[in-house]
């Protein structure tokens, strides 16, 4: 503005009111209406020192005032106007900034929560699954036979409860990028191999068909063992819960820019609608024409996002109602 206002001066300009108001105009757009109202006011008194009359400053002919109040007039409506869509830009990046301030201590409230609901229940937890344990060796005495199932399915309850505890607070600490990790290089080839023994009871279980393939070659990746072997377990089960009659379940693993894990099925499969949706947090689908089956939602989410801390992935490529579905899991190599 300070060097148009010299160029006008060294090369006077006829009629100066046009040029200045594009100044206003382009003040208003880049700053705001009130740098732009700042500046007309500059302007302003700019354009009334060149009307003003030789022999004295600030006296103005009736033609010259009219001029000088037009202008006045023009340049404020032009700051408003030409003002508006950055005033308005900016009430969004504040409500933007207000919102994502909110969210974020939505977001640390839920991980209090998850930690402190995971805590407290452990101990009482604890407590019952050791009286449930003793009872069921006969500490106490000897146990009634028409006690015995009960006392089994409460042991059995209590261990889902624990696993669920455990997978609360590795959810949590997982998002917030404090999940203790001890990463080393190990061959994917082995810890499937791993995985599939772990499953062996759940296969036995539903006689299920749970075979894998692995190429000759060792395939190597920087990760920590435990994190993977929940990637893998939570994958297999998946698999051969979401099943009807006797499940089919097979890995593959292979390595080219990175390694690959895939783990297909012929189970219920996943419709399009939710095939992003299951990696949400505590989102469970189930399939209204199968029977149901227990999911606490946090399987998916917790392992795409171990996934993602190593420099991975974990997507659902493919999925078909009824026929089937194929995830892939995806993580670095390491240098052999």
């Amino acid at each position: 503005m300070a060097i148009a206002l010299l160029l006008a001066r060294w090369h006077p300009i006829p009629d100066p009111s046009v040029p200045l108001l594009l100044i206003v105009v382009v003040i208003a757009a880049v700053d705001g209406s009130l740098p732009a109202l700042l500046s007309g006011l500059i302007l302003i008194a700019y354009v009334a020192y060149l009307d003003s009359t030789a022999a004295r400053w600030l006296v103005y002919t009736p033609d010259h005032l009219g001029r000088l109040l037009l202008f006045a007039g023009s340049a404020v409506a032009i700051a408003l106007i030409a003002g508006a869509p950055r005033r308005r830009a900016e009430l969004l990046r504040r409500a933007l900034r207000l919102q994502r301030q909110r969210l974020g201590e939505a977001v640390r409230a839920k991980h209090e929560f998850m930690d402190a609901a995971a805590h407290e229940l452990r101990t009482p937890l604890t407590v019952i699954s050791g009286y449930a344990s003793m009872i069921q060796d006969e500490t106490f005495g000897r146990l009634p036979e028409r006690f015995r199932d009960p006392v089994a399915a409460m042991q059995r309850k209590t261990r889902e409860l624990n696993a669920l505890i455990d997978e609360m607070l590795l959810a949590a600490r997982v998002e917030r990028g404090t999940a203790p990790a001890a990463t080393i290089s190990l061959d994917v080839r082995d810890a499937v191999r791993q995985a599939v023994e772990r499953a062996a009871p759940l296969v036995t279980l539903k006689q299920a068909s749970l075979t894998y393939e692995v190429p000759a070659a060792p395939v190597l990746c920087e990760i920590d063992p435990d994190h993977l072997a929940h990637l893998l377990d939570n994958l297999i089960s998946n698999a051969l819960t979401y099943s009807e009659g006797r499940p089919w379940v097979k890995l593959t693993v292979s390595a080219d820019v990175d390694a690959r894990i895939m783990v297909k099925d012929r189970g219920f499969g996943v419709p399009v609608e939710m095939q992003q949706k299951i990696f949400e947090r505590f989102v469970h689908y189930a399939n209204p024409d199968y029977q149901p089956k227990d999911g606490r939602g946090l399987g998916l989410a917790v392992s795409r996002d171990l996934a993602e801390r190593y420099g991975g992935s974990l997507e659902l490529v493919k999925s078909e109602v009824g026929k089937g579905s194929l995830f892939v899991l995806r993580l670095p190599t390491a240098p052999a």
